[in-house]
C-alpha cells in the first residue's frame, strides 16, 4: 500500500496551480521527452491535479520559420504542433481544466490530436533540447470564432517543466471546445 502511494507520487507529481490576477496557470513535471523519427519533438506530462491523474502530450513539428519583429533583436519562430491525447489522463485533464475555469462538461471525449499554429516567442522550438522555449499556441486560427483560442506553453527540458498558462479568460470556453472537437 505504501509503495503504491510513493509510486503514484513519482509517476504523477503534483501539478502546481497558480491563480494570480484571475488567470489559471499550471506547471507540470515532464515525464518524457524525445525527438521522433519524423523530426518532431514530443513532450509528455503526467501529474496529480487536485486529486486527479492527468496528462497529455505536445508534439512540436519540425520546420520553424523565423520572422523578424520590429524593435526586438530576436526573431519569432512560426511553426505547428499538436496537443495529443494520452488516454484517460487527457480526458481527466480537460475535465480538471474545465473545473478550474468554472465550466462544466457533459462529455470529455478528447480527439487523438488537436492541431495548433505556434509561435516561439524569441526562441526557436527546434532547439528545445538546449534552451527554454516560451510559445503561444493558436487553436483553430482559421476556424470559427467560437473555437479560436490561445494559450501559452513554456517548456524547460533541463528543469523537466512544462507550463500551461492562460492567455485571456475570454479564451476559456473556446479552448475547451477546441481540445474536445
Amino acid at each position: 500500500m505504501i509503495w503504491s502511494i510513493f509510486s503514484s507520487a513519482k509517476d504523477y507529481p503534483e501539478v502546481v496551480v497558480g491563480e494570480e490576477e484571475g488567470f489559471v496557470d499550471l506547471s507540470f513535471t515532464i515525464s518524457n521527452s524525445k525527438k521522433l523519427e519524423s523530426g518532431s519533438y514530443e513532450v509528455v506530462v503526467k501529474g496529480n491535479l487536485k486529486g486527479d491523474k492527468v496528462g497529455f502530450a505536445i508534439e512540436l513539428l519540425p520546420s520553424w520559420n523565423p520572422q523578424a519583429v520590429e524593435g526586438i533583436n530576436d526573431a519569432f519562430y512560426w511553426g505547428e504542433a499538436f496537443f495529443k491525447n494520452t488516454g484517460a489522463e487527457s480526458e481527466a485533464f480537460i475535465r480538471s481544466l474545465a473545473s478550474l475555469y468554472g465550466a462544466t462538461l457533459s462529455d470529455a471525449s478528447v480527439p487523438d490530436k488537436v492541431y495548433a499554429q505556434v509561435v516561439g516567442l524569441a526562441c526557436n522550438p527546434e532547439h528545445l533540447d538546449v534552451s527554454v522555449c516560451k510559445m503561444k499556441f493558436f487553436f483553430n486560427p482559421d476556424g470559427e470564432e467560437d473555437l479560436y483560442s490561445e494559450v501559452f506553453i513554456n517548456i524547460d527540458l533541463a528543469e523537466k517543466r512544462l507550463e500551461f498558462n492562460e492567455k485571456d479568460n475570454d479564451y476559456r470556453a473556446p479552448l475547451l471546445r477546441s481540445l474536445l472537437q
